[in-house]
């Protein structure tokens, strides 16, 4: 019973095993799928755009702060009690030019204006009198000369009677005495009139010394009036009414507002393009100052929130210290004439009609601003849609099916675009420049143009 049942265990499953791979076989067996074969990769499809012809117009980007033109400390120029101190005269008060904004006590200054007054008149007065001593002294003169001459005349006829005995010699000798009195009558009139024109020359140098001394006082009394020398700000009022200044005591400092100065700095790249964009004429103006910056346009803009406000400036001059030994870079300084004429800028870079009401009026001290240099270079310069300048510097061109690679040297970043020089870059206007990605990128890889994107300058 137990050999049975054990060969049982055995039979039946080799039996099923059995059965199963029959009725496998006798399901049969199908064809493989028939497999599509590709064809090879040629070219890698990328897409491009074209290399356009720059402009020639080169914006330099700078940070800067705005400066006053000038700080102007106004002193007492004559010494005297602050009789009255304008209500303007504070630290923060914007005065227009020629605001009062002290009065010094002038009453010293009146007397002694009235003191010369009266000794030029006085001198004046003398002056006239001598004037009329020398008149007198020039008729004396006329009528002494005439009678010298007919004294002379009665010598003359003396000496001739006496010849004939008709007159003594007594006679002769008193003709003679005449002619010699009178002779000294008019030698001390034209002494007179020596020491008559010495005085007359004596007074006038006192009339013209009693004049410069009032003029001196006179000015003296309009110097009792500090006034605004230019419209400004008051960044600081040192005295107040009633203190006693001496001349040259500090009264208070005066802010140009005139005008305006943004100190900025300049790499010296940056300055070789200002110099490279000079023309022949500027050229020959500015050939004897070897440190000269030429006056270039400028643009400042100031951010308030997501509105940018514009000034218009003129890079004038550098500061004059050389290169900063920390960052190499050249301090410069723009001018900014109208400080009032502002322009509110919109997101696309064009002024709007009107301005904000929360528009700056004017260009203030400390603002921290941007500077934009406009030079227009004269080199010739080709540009290419920033996405295609590749983080390494390369640019990959596409030309006759094949990739070309350069690595040129960035002259200018501009609106989205990248300027070269067209000689030293080898890109020509026409190119077209990879603006897609590609790995394993390498020199003379076959590519193939998938769509052509114009760059929009």
């Amino acid at each position: 019973m137990s050999v049975a049942r054990s060969l049982f265990s055995w039979v039946v499953p080799v039996l099923i095993l059995a059965a199963a791979i029959g009725g496998f076989l006798a399901m049969g067996s199908q064809p493989p799928p028939q497999r599509k074969v590709s064809a090879a990769v040629l070219a890698t499809p990328v897409r491009t755009a074209f290399v356009e012809k720059g402009d020639g117009h080169i914006e330099i980007d700078a940070d800067g702060v705005v400066v006053p033109i000038r700080e102007v400390t106004l002193a007492a120029e004559v010494p005297g009690r602050i009789m009255k101190k304008s209500a303007n005269c504070r630290a923060g008060k914007f005065v227009k030019a020629g605001t009062v904004l002290f009065e010094i006590d002038n009453r010293d200054y009146q007397l002694d204006v009235a003191r010369l007054e009266g000794e030029r008149r006085q001198s004046i007065l003398n002056i006239e009198e001598i004037d009329e001593e020398i008149e007198q002294n020039k008729e004396s003169l006329g009528h002494a000369q005439q009678q010298l001459e007919l004294v002379h005349k009665d010598v003359k006829r003396f000496e001739n009677l006496k010849v004939d005995r008709i007159v003594t010699e007594a006679d002769l000798d008193r003709s003679l005495r005449e002619e010699l009195t009178v002779a000294n009558s008019l030698t001390m009139l034209q002494g007179q009139q020596r020491v008559l024109t010495k005085r007359r020359s004596r007074l006038l140098e006192a009339e013209m010394l009693a004049g410069t001394m009032l003029e001196r006082v006179k000015l003296d009394l309009e110097r009792t009036q500090v006034v605004s020398p230019s419209d400004g700000m008051i960044v600081a009022d040192l005295v107040e009414q009633d203190s006693f200044v001496s001349k040259g005591t500090p009264l208070v400092t005066l802010e140009d507002t005139s005008a305006a100065e943004v100190k900025t700095s300049l790499r010296m790249d940056e300055i070789a393009r200002i110099w490279g964009g000079r023309s022949n004429d500027e050229t020959k103006k500015i050939d004897g100052n070897v440190y000269d910056i030429p006056e270039t346009p400028v643009s400042v803009a100031f951010t308030i929130g997501n509105r940018t406000y514009q000034w218009d400036g003129i890079l004038t001059r550098q500061e004059g210290r050389g290169l900063d030994e920390k960052t190499r870079t050249l301090p410069c300084r723009v001018l900014v004439e109208d400080p009032t004429n502002v322009k509110a800028i919109d997101a696309y870079g064009a002024p709007l009609a009107t301005l904000p009401l929360g528009a700056p009026r004017s260009l203030f001290r400390g603002m921290f601003v941007e500077v934009k240099v406009h030079v227009d270079s004269t080199l010739d310069l080709v540009s290419i849609p920033q996405e295609a300048m590749h983080p390494s510097g390369d640019v990959w061109v596409l030309r006759e099916g094949v990739l070309m690679i350069f690595h040129p040297h960035v002259v200018h970043v501009l609106r989205g675009l990248v300027s070269f020089e067209a000689d030293e870059s080898g890109l020509v206007p026409g190119d077209r420049v990879v603006i897609s990605q590609i790995s394993n990128p390498r020199q003379g890889m076959a590519l193939s143009d998938a769509s052509s994107l114009k760059a929009i300058p």
